[in-house]
């Protein structure tokens, strides 16, 4: 099977439409607080807490969807995790251009309505309209959070249950990731958010993007180099 077609073409198109979609239904929803209430924050900067978790299963449709049918087609192991590593690098600029896209547009309807597109969250940019801070930020978020899907999805395919040992690597890269654009990380059963502490700076964020993803990656490998294809349960 010829890359990028799939292993990168497809996740690119189904980002695309879901952006659309969501991008759409945040801007109704926008309108509506506008009209019916009051609108003092940015709707978007509050809806860009769910694509990190598509970058996320993105990462896991690499390993749970693409690698069985890739290597089912003749291709080696080596070769789709060069390819594989390769989408993660592609798609995580692609990612991040939309969301700066969003905040784009949303200036546009801000300006329309005559709300001020107020930011309420610490991040690399200030305002909404610095473009290069904003590609910044998610490119570095796209980065984490879709190696950490394709770590633990690699874990999970070969080792099943066992699987469950990965997660506190894949949840560390990503609270890693977050914590060096000024997030954080909430999941359930925590009383506080998870992060590092770390001093938010586009060196740092850089810095931290590329050390997530070669680790990742770097874990990833030993796992897939030799593993066995399994039967899907119907």
């Amino acid at each position: 099977m010829r890359f990028p077609s799939r292993l990168l073409g497809a996740p690119l198109i189904y980002t695309a439409f879901m952006w659309a979609g969501f991008y759409v239904l945040v801007a109704l929803i926008t309108i509506g607080v506008a009209i019916f209430g009051t609108l003092r924050i940015s709707g978007w900067e509050v809806a860009t807490q769910i694509p990190r978790w598509l970058a996320l299963f993105i990462g896991v449709s690499l390993i749970r969807e693409f690698l069985p049918l890739y290597i089912a087609h003749g291709q080696t192991r080596r070769e789709f995790g060069a390819q594989a590593a390769v989408t993660v690098v592609l798609y995580a600029p692609a990612f991040s251009a939309l969301i700066t896209l969003g905040y784009l547009l949303e200036s546009l309807l801000y300006g329309l309505l005559g709300r001020p597109q107020t930011l309420t969250s610490v991040h690399l940019f200030s305002s909404p309209t610095q473009v290069p801070l904003i590609f910044t930020e998610y490119l570095v978020q796209g980065l984490t959070w879709m190696v950490a899907g394709v770590l633990m999805a690699a874990a999970f395919y070969r080792w099943q249950a066992a699987g469950m040992l990965s997660l506190p690597f894949g949840i560390a890269l990503v609270v890693l990731g977050e914590s060096a654009i000024g997030g954080n990380l909430r999941l359930p059963f925590f009383t506080s958010a998870l992060d590092f502490d770390l001093a938010p700076s586009v060196p740092m964020a850089l810095g931290v993007g590329l050390g997530c993803l070669l680790v990742g990656l770097a874990l990833t490998w030993p796992i897939i180099r030799d593993v066995p294809l399994r039967n899907r349960v119907s």
